[in-house]
């Protein structure tokens, strides 16, 4: 899960319980800022505080128990090939056969496998705050209503010329990708609107090229699963025309079916792309810089981080395809050959033509982030052989975490970053956003598996994150950063001789590489803070997100909508991009 309703959602969760629904607001059409009718005495000075040059060096921000070296009771992982999945099985059939019909009938399953309980018990009248709550809605109205002004019916809106752009294929992504968190804050004016512009919609055609499936999947088909399950579970209102709401399901179907051509590989893994306009797959390339040779690849996040809504998809439409071609890429991404540096820790790409790991760049960031995660919530989602071996795998990825990359920086013994590998799997002491969502993660695994000191690795993974928000000038995150190593080097020796990123990292434990200033909207580390309080019920992580959401405001938002923040680092900062992701 990484786009701007996507960080708006757990802001409103941690502000207020979601079983807490606030009427509907009052003036959706009123762009004014701040909101009138609440107590506005924080704007426009967020309470973070910008430490100055003579406060010393930053600590970790709470204390926290220091993790184990290594878990216990792990169960060893041998894998256990599904049926006719084995390296050695013949071509995958083509989808779609005689036993997948492109159009389903749907079974009318709308019950969700019972789940364990993980959330804390807050006792009555404690874990939320109305006002808060309603300021985080108003943020969400202040961006959507600046896409219906300026961008209605367009994939996304660019906030600095107040116009729209088709950069997803044209299906109008925002609506989509929007509405679950529009029907959590039960704003049912808008989700009426976006209900009646998704029913529309004709996911078999587009004019923009080939379809990138990832990215597709998981904004398009994991939003239309999202609101058809938060609308038939009884916990929202759902008095909307029953046609569009079944519409979710119906749309998820087709733009699933025209996707579905991607795994036809050799291999049965996805490819990057779809023709639409053919059905046939577009593979990626990778070059192995070592060899020169250059193979049809896909990325390990890409191919990996389809099962969960594709397997929610089966389990609503009675079709098992689309579990079949999810759990068959899914198989040589859990049994990597050759064997990674560090167990449970793949790398980044993967040969379609033959499945064999083309990189050792593990770890919890960008290119394989998803497939990780994904792994434990498909096993929270249902229990079967096969998700057993999934939760087996990430253990082993836990396991390899908590013993060689959970690192801390040079002079912060209390400051912890998940490292990235080298396409070599050697350590390079350097972590991405992305991998922020690592912390919530362990949080997940600690409360659904018994495993309390799962849960002190997460806590202090999710406050790193968060150090590298509040050490900014402007409270908001970088997209990277780096730091020193216990030796106090650096992977790139060019910044061994860094004097400002010395003095930074000397300060605040870490140091942001030359283009990796930016705040991008991602919700990664805001994912892994509303994780930390709902399950651990502290909350130090409420105000912690209170903060995030008050210098977002102060510094991303602009008299159109919000944008990207160019340098968290400068003043105001610096200057901003002309993009609002979904």
């Amino acid at each position: 899960m990484q786009r701007y309703a996507s960080a708006l959602l757990p802001l409103l969760a941690i502000a207020a319980n979601a079983e807490d629904h606030a009427e509907d607001h009052a003036d959706a059409n009123k762009r004014d800022w701040p909101p009138a009718s609440t107590s506005v005495a924080w704007w426009p000075n967020p309470p973070f505080v910008t430490l100055s040059s003579e406060s010393g060096p930053v600590s970790a921000h709470r204390t926290h128990h220091h993790w184990t070296t290594s878990f216990s009771n792990i169960p060893s992982y041998t894998y256990t090939s599904p049926p006719g999945y084995s390296s050695g099985a013949p071509t995958p059939t083509a989808y779609p056969n005689s036993t997948s019909p492109a159009s389903p009938t749907p079974t009318g399953n709308d019950t969700l496998p019972a789940c364990k309980k993980i959330q804390y018990d807050f006792p009555p009248g404690q874990g939320g705050n109305a006002e808060r709550a309603e300021a985080v809605k108003e943020a969400y109205l202040y961006a959507w209503n600046a896409y219906r002004e300026y961008a209605n019916g367009m994939d996304e809106l660019q906030p600095l010329n107040s116009s729209g752009v088709n950069n997803w294929y044209g299906w109008g992504v925002t609506p989509v990708d929007a509405i679950d968190t529009a029907i959590v804050m039960n704003l049912t004016d808008v989700v009426q609107e976006q209900l009646a512009f998704i029913q529309k919609i004709n996911f078999d055609t587009t004019t923009y090229g080939p379809v990138e499936i990832f990215d597709t999947s998981i904004r398009y088909l994991g939003g239309l699963i999202a609101a058809y399950d938060l609308l038939k579970s009884g916990q929202f209102p759902n008095t909307y025309d029953q046609a569009q709401v079944s519409a979710l399901l119906s749309q998820a179907v087709s733009l699933a079916d025209k996707i579905a051509f991607g795994f036809n590989s050799p291999t049965g893994l996805a490819s990057t792309n779809v023709a639409f306009n053919n059905n046939t797959p577009v593979f990626g390339t990778y070059t192995v810089e070592a060899t020169n040779t250059t193979y049809n690849s896909t990325n390990t996040a890409s191919t990996g981080t389809f099962i969960l809504e594709w397997f929610r998809l089966s389990d609503l439409t009675g079709n098992e395809t689309y579990r079949e071609l999810t759990e068959r890429a899914e198989s040589y991404l859990v049994n990597p050959s050759p064997a990674p540096v560090y167990p449970g820790l793949v790398g980044t790409q993967f040969n379609v033509d033959n499945g064999d790991m083309l990189t050792f760049d593990g770890g919890w960031e960008a290119g394989v982030d998803s497939f990780l995660e994904y792994l434990i919530k498909t096993y929270q989602y249902q229990v079967t052989a096969t998700t057993t071996q999934y939760k087996d795998f990430w253990l082993q990825a836990a396991q390899s975490t908590i013993e060689s990359i959970a690192l801390h920086p040079y002079g912060f013994p209390d400051l912890t970053f998940l490292t990235e590998l080298d396409v070599n799997g050697s350590l390079t002491w350097s972590a991405d956003d992305f991998s922020c969502f690592a912390g919530g993660n362990f949080l997940l695994g600690s409360k659904l598996l018994d495993m309390p000191e799962l849960a002190d690795l997460g806590v202090a993974v999710t406050d790193g994150c968060h150090q590298t928000y509040n050490t900014t000038l402007t409270g908001l995150g970088p997209i990277a950063w780096r730091w020193y190593n216990e030796s106090n080097q650096a992977y790139d020796p060019l910044d061994d001789n860094d004097s400002p990123e010395r003095k930074l990292a000397a300060k605040y434990g870490y140091f942001i590489p030359e283009g990796d200033e930016n705040w991008s909207s991602r919700p990664e580390p805001i994912e892994s803070i509303f994780y930390a309080h709902r399950i651990t019920g502290d909350p130090i992580w409420q105000e912690y997100a209170w903060e995030i959401f008050l210098a977002i405001n102060e510094t991303a938002r602009n008299d159109i909508a919000f944008a990207t923040v160019n340098n968290v680092n400068m003043p105001f900062g610096g200057t901003m991009s002309n993009n609002l992701d979904s």
